[in-house]
């Protein structure tokens, strides 16, 4: 008898965040607006980008584009680690200015970070203790589910924390850190990131570190890589993305760092690092060549200026809308270092009532924190990866 993935069906019969976002936050907004036709709403509720690529990027696209459109110059499949020009790019461009010295075979290109977030499943046992911040990026939980892992505990992010919650009282085996944080707009500092190296190494756990918006940290006392504390390289994966800062969401293009100093107790220098590449041979051929290329473009210092305009047009989005929302009354975390705005209710309030306060009141459609996990409850989280004409529209209802 043929059955099914008994993992899947969890999540099938479960609400995973896409159906959760779907089935409940949508139907609210589209029944708002059914019975306001002639209201607009003003979408803050994802992380996806509305800025075009920097120029340069396009150049690039194009000048590959034509590239693959002539017999002398056509590539195929390429190596399924990852172009060696972009991740000598990676290496030196984004990771040696921070005084971090990786070498090109620590990098593992992928398209985009969700699919390493599962990809890296394929790597540790199931009988693994997992550590999740709460809130937390679904997806964290999701993977791991779907790998069949259910040994999960949660550690706190809170407002009296600051979002950066304490090391796990027991042993853990892998935790999972985000910041510049999503949802909560939390950001860790290097004295807070020691103290989860420090609990990795005297442990054996691995650290998942999670830095995709590591563009948007303006203040020098934050880190934008784990690698940045002593120690990190024998106990940390990094994940990272050009989504964000590039404009790359619909072109799809990440990368992963397993340092070859990274070992468990049951591995050697390098053997996790091999493992790694082993399992991405199997089940990837290479992110797109077209996107490899706008990559290395991205990477270019001239191409830098013109990404880091694009962070600093969300940033000041998020000056704007945090300052509008606080203006009304409203508790704000986040906003700063952070593209995300983490709205606290009043007393009392549940995320829904925050949800349809914004909703009622201007038009802004946010994601309720509940759906981030127990701790987000009473909080909202806004994207200011949106447009600044909807911002300030909805600044000016509010």
């Amino acid at each position: 008898m043929t059955t099914t993935n008994p993992n899947l069906r969890k999540l099938f019969v479960s609400d995973t965040f896409a159906d959760m976002v779907k089935n409940k936050l949508m139907k609210k907004m589209e029944a708002h607006q059914a019975s306001n036709p002639q209201k607009e709403l003003y979408i803050m509720a994802w992380g996806d980008t509305t800025q075009p690529l920097p120029p340069k990027v396009v150049d690039a696209l194009v000048d590959a584009a034509t590239k693959l459109g002539d017999r002398s110059t056509y590539t195929g499949y390429g190596e399924f680690d990852g172009n060696i020009k972009l991740r000598e790019a990676i290496c030196n461009n984004y990771y040696k200015p921070r005084g971090i010295d990786l070498k090109p075979e620590e990098i593992f290109v992928s398209d985009g970070a969700q699919s390493v977030t599962f990809g890296l499943q394929d790597l540790f046992g199931l009988d693994n203790v997992i550590a999740l911040q709460d809130p937390i990026y679904p997806p964290y939980l999701e993977a791991n589910l779907l790998a069949g892992r259910s040994n999960i505990i949660y550690l706190e992010c809170n407002d009296q924390n600051n979002f950066v919650p304490d090391i796990p009282t027991s042993k853990v085996d892998i935790i999972y850190l985000c910041f510049p944080n999503n949802p909560t707009g939390g950001v860790a500092t290097k004295e807070q990131l020691k103290v989860f190296v420090d609990y990795a190494i005297s442990h054996k756990s691995v650290i998942i570190f999670d830095a995709v918006y590591s563009a948007f940290i303006t203040d020098p006392n934050i880190p934008r890589s784990i690698y940045e504390i002593e120690g990190a390289t024998e106990c940390a994966i990094e994940v990272g993305s050009f989504s964000k800062t590039a404009g790359f969401s619909g072109l799809r293009l990440g990368w992963s760092v397993l340092p070859v100093a990274l070992t468990l107790e049951s591995t050697v220098a390098g053997e996790l690092n091999e493992m790694f590449r082993i399992g991405q041979s199997i089940r990837f051929w290479g992110a797109s060549n077209l996107a490899q290329q706008g990559g290395i473009a991205a990477l270019s210092e001239q191409c830098q200026e013109e990404c880091q305009e694009i962070v600093n047009y969300y940033l000041d989005n998020a000056r704007i809308l945090k300052e509008g929302l606080e203006a009304f009354g409203l508790t704000c975390f986040g906003g700063s270092n952070n593209p995300y705005i983490w709205v606290k209710g009043a007393e009392g309030m549940s995320s829904w009532d925050v949800f349809n306060q914004l909703l009622f009141k201007a038009g802004i459609v946010g994601v309720p924190g509940s759906l981030f996990g127990p701790s987000g409850e009473g909080f909202l989280r806004l994207s200011t990866l949106c447009s600044r004409e909807d911002i300030e529209k909805a600044m000016e209802k509010l």
